[in-house]
């Protein structure tokens, strides 16, 4: 069964999604310039961190990955609020039609209805297929940060191998761990958006 979200709540809820994964996207862009300065520095260090090779570059990876996945969770939130816009408009146009056929029985009136509500049906199945769609990507970058928390361990621990390069290493990891932690709070924030629409319409 198709549920129906009230197109109000929809426009506000996916507004308010957009803005948390903005925001979040600004500290995916802070975590990759830290992934990158985290592989400049072991290049520098050399063999001496020749364990970080592979985790550093692992975190530039899930960096960059982390942004096109908030950019693409924005584009679908964009996209939830345009069809929250049209399915008020289709609301509205049925709620007149109604009106007007209860004043004055219209064939034509009933076809218009007809055509209208197949078109309601049609939003509502795709804005279904995109709040899942948002809901699952939520649930991957919210992985994603897991994984950056534990690349920050792993660097952590690399770094006490090392000795000049110690300091700047751990610093580094703290970054990491910063910047995932904020970014993990703004899709938690965004799902508990996405949880209270849900749960208004069970």
């Amino acid at each position: 069964m198709v549920k129906e979200y009230s197109p109000v709540k929809s426009a506000i809820t996916s507004s308010q999604v957009a803005g948390e994964l903005y925001r979040a996207s600004g500290i995916a862009r802070q975590l990759s310039l830290a992934a990158k300065n985290s592989q400049a520095v072991v290049h520098r260090a050399g063999s001496k961190v020749a364990g970080l090779k592979v985790i550093s570059e692992y975190f530039a990876d899930l960096a960059l990955k982390t942004i096109k996945l908030a950019e693409e969770i924005n584009r679908i939130s964009l996209d939830i609020s345009h069809m929250a816009v049209e399915r008020w408009r289709q609301n509205t146009l049925v709620g007149h039609l109604f009106d007007s056929q209860e004043k004055n029985e219209n064939e034509k009136v009933d076809q218009i209805i007809h055509v209208t509500k197949r078109k309601q049906l049609d939003i509502n199945n795709r804005f279904n297929i995109e709040i899942r769609s948002l809901e699952s990507q939520l649930e991957e970058i919210q992985q994603y940060m897991q994984a950056s928390r534990v690349v920050a361990v792993s660097f952590r621990l690399e770094a006490t191998q090392t000795d000049e390069y110690q300091g700047i290493l751990e610093d580094m990891a703290n970054n990491i761990d910063i910047f995932s932690e904020k970014i993990k709070q703004h899709v938690l924030d965004a799902k508990s958006h996405i949880d209270r629409l849900l749960m208004s319409n069970i």
